[in-house]
C-alpha cells in the first residue's frame, strides 16, 4: 500500500506499542496501536499486517484481540481503526462494528471501525 516507505509521525512516539506475532519461532504478523485522546480513552489500532501463509492459521485475531487488551487495560475506553472492506467481516467476528461511511486511504477503501473497550455499548462522536 505504501510507497517506500510507511513510517509516520506516529512510529517517533515513545507511547507506540509494536506486537509482533510468531509462528513457529518466524514473524507472521504485526499490529501498532496508540492513545489517540487520553481524556476520552480513545486509541486508535492500525498497520495490521499477517503474512498471507498465516492468514488461515489465525494469526491475525489474535493480534487484534492483544491490541484490544492493551488499550483495555491502559484505560482505553474506545478503539478505532480503518479496516479494508475485505477484511470488514472478520472484524465484526472478533466485536467491532462501523460507525460512519467508508472512504479511500491510500487508494483502497477502508471501513472506519470500533469496538467499545468498557460498557455494553460505544457510541460514535
Amino acid at each position: 500500500m505504501f510507497v517506500g516507505s510507511d513510517l509516520d509521525a506516529h512510529d517517533r512516539r515513545e507511547d507506540l506499542v509494536r506486537v509482533l506475532a510468531f509462528m513457529r519461532g518466524q514473524p507472521v504478523g504485526t499490529v501498532r496501536l496508540y492513545l489517540l485522546e487520553e481524556h476520552t480513552g480513545l486509541w486508535k489500532g492500525d498497520r495490521l499486517a499477517v503474512l498471507p501463509a498465516a492468514r488461515t492459521c489465525g494469526a491475525g485475531a489474535p493480534l487484534v484481540r492483544y491490541a484490544v487488551a492493551y488499550a483495555r487495560s491502559h484505560g482505553g475506553q474506545r478503539m478505532i481503526a480503518q479496516i479494508q472492506l475485505a477484511n470488514v467481516r472478520f472484524f465484526e467476528r472478533l466485536g467491532w462494528s462501523a460507525y460512519e461511511e467508508a472512504e479511500d486511504y491510500l487508494g483502497l477503501r477502508h471501513q472506519p471501525m470500533q469496538i467499545a473497550l468498557h460498557g455494553d455499548k460505544v457510541t460514535p462522536e
